[in-house]
């Protein structure tokens, strides 16, 4: 609830404001002025304006608040400095029987009029005049009211009383009730909100992780069958001399349980190529594994770590105060975090710690290629299909999850011609391995020592993977 007529008219005798100098004009809001005045008679002191919102009132400052500052000058605060500050209020009343309030100022000799209209609604401003009443400049530009720089102002006068309002009850100043009044209320308003967004970015937060620790779970499950994979290569290269050349199965038979099993061969490969084929593979599951592994342990300690900080900060207490300034702290943190993590064209993306380039045409993928990807980075694309890049970025000695790289693939799929596709073949190699194709397209290589992976395309993965282009999925 607004001031009404009657308690501006007490705030304004109380203020008592004639004489004041105008020392600095401070915008706190794109609704809000603080006015920092001195008097001989009282010394400095802060007087508050706040129009076209429900709360909107003028009203002394307390001592020892300060004002809050926008983070951008803003036009008029920058008019004001130029133009108002220094000026005298020679007379401040208000209009009869209205929310209007006029202030006549001395600039040095040059007399100037500002009008505070402290409406609700849209017809709530504050204007400054010259003498003849053409419009300087004014907080909140109307062209569809006319209120714009060079017009005339003329202000409604009001004849009869509406009958209708009454000053609140209280105790002390009228001035000091008003701005306890209306702190109050909006610290309630802004704890409210706060807590509401605190709580939608947890939610974002831990569901973004949740989907990192499914990854990385997979990537764990996927790969546990590393001992198996060592056990198979060590009983292969036990039986290598009696390999038939050319066969593409082995029977072997297991040291420990005796069971006899078969194992499939690659027909073009010699019997000590095939063994260290399972060697290879024994290596990769194992090193994925134990990567995924201690990813995964990461994850969940992020997970705890970050659900008990949302935990901590949304405890209601008996402190509004401190409740108000954890929450700040809390969202203020994360936007620190979160401004500067894309620096690069195209799409960033982070998937169980690893970061994701994402070019989306022929023009993002060469930016990317001439300036960020690095030699060590591994390259996906599509083979069959024009379409975007994906890179994979480096990490010292971590092999990338198979997961990641299925996530990888999709992405290039999701920004290729081959999207509807429900299967799409790629090819992938480091960018060391590339080479630009002489007098070719912008962005167009040609790889080499690639390997090819299919995959089932599916864009809602590539599409939850995109939600979140500057945060950990």
């Amino acid at each position: 609830m607004s001031l009404n007529w009657k308690e501006i008219g007490l705030i304004l005798q109380e203020a008592d404001l004639t004489g004041s100098k105008i020392q600095s004009v401070i915008q706190n809001s794109f609704h809000s002025v603080t006015w920092q005045l001195y008097k001989p008679d009282r010394g400095r002191f802060d007087f508050y304006t706040e129009v076209g919102t429900q709360n909107s009132r003028i009203n002394i400052v307390s001592e020892g608040i300060r004002p809050k500052k926008m983070k951008k000058l803003q036009r008029f605060e920058q008019f004001a400095r130029k133009n108002i500050e220094g000026s005298i209020i020679k007379n401040c009343m208000q209009m009869p029987f209205d929310r209007l309030v006029r202030w006549d100022l001395d600039n040095h000799g040059r007399a100037l009029v500002i009008w505070l209209r402290l409406y609700s609604a849209s017809g709530a401003n504050i204007i400054v005049t010259d003498e003849n009443g053409k419009i300087l400049d004014l907080m909140l530009r109307r062209p569809g009211r006319d209120e714009i720089s060079g017009s005339h102002f003329v202000p409604e006068v009001r004849t009869e009383d509406p009958g209708k309002f009454e000053i609140r009850d209280y105790e002390g100043s009228f001035n000091s009730f008003i701005e306890s009044y209306y702190t109050q209320a909006q610290r309630e308003e802004s704890l409210e909100e706060l807590r509401i967004r605190a709580q939608k970015q947890k939610e974002r937060e831990l569901s973004r992780l949740e989907g990192s620790i499914i990854s990385a779970s997979r990537s764990v499950e996927a790969n546990s069958n590393w001992e198996e994979l060592k056990n198979q290569a060590d009983l292969l290269s036990a039986v290598s001399y009696s390999i038939p050349k050319g066969s593409d199965t082995m029977e072997l038979t297991d040291w420990n349980s005796g069971k006899v099993f078969s194992v499939k061969l690659n027909p073009s490969l010699s019997a000590g190529d095939n063994v260290q084929a399972f060697y290879d593979r024994y290596q990769k599951a194992k090193g994925t594994w134990k990567n995924a592994c201690e990813e995964l342990e990461k994850l969940k300690d992020q997970y705890g770590k970050l659900e008990k900080r949302y935990e901590d900060a949304l405890t209601v207490t008996d402190d509004p105060e401190s409740d108000l300034r954890r929450l700040r702290n809390l969202l203020e943190k994360k936007e620190e975090r979160s401004a500067p993590v894309q620096n690069h064209p195209g799409l960033h993306v982070q998937i169980a710690g690893w970061n994701i380039m994402v070019g989306r045409n022929a023009k993002e993928n060469d930016e990317l290629l001439r300036h960020f990807a690095k030699p060590n980075d591994m390259w996906f694309h599509t083979r069959d299909f024009p379409g975007g890049y994906v890179f994979v970025r480096y990490r010292k000695e971590k092999t990338i999850p198979l997961e990641v790289m299925l996530d990888a693939a999709n992405l290039a799929a999701f920004y290729s011609k081959g999207r509807e596709n429900p299967s799409v073949d790629l090819y992938y190699t480091q960018v060391r391995y590339l080479r630009r194709a002489k007098n070719g397209k912008t962005g167009l290589v040609l790889p080499t020592q690639e390997k090819n992976l299919t995959i089932k395309t599916n864009p809602q993965r590539a599409k939850l993977l995109l939600e979140g282009q500057e945060n950990d999925l």
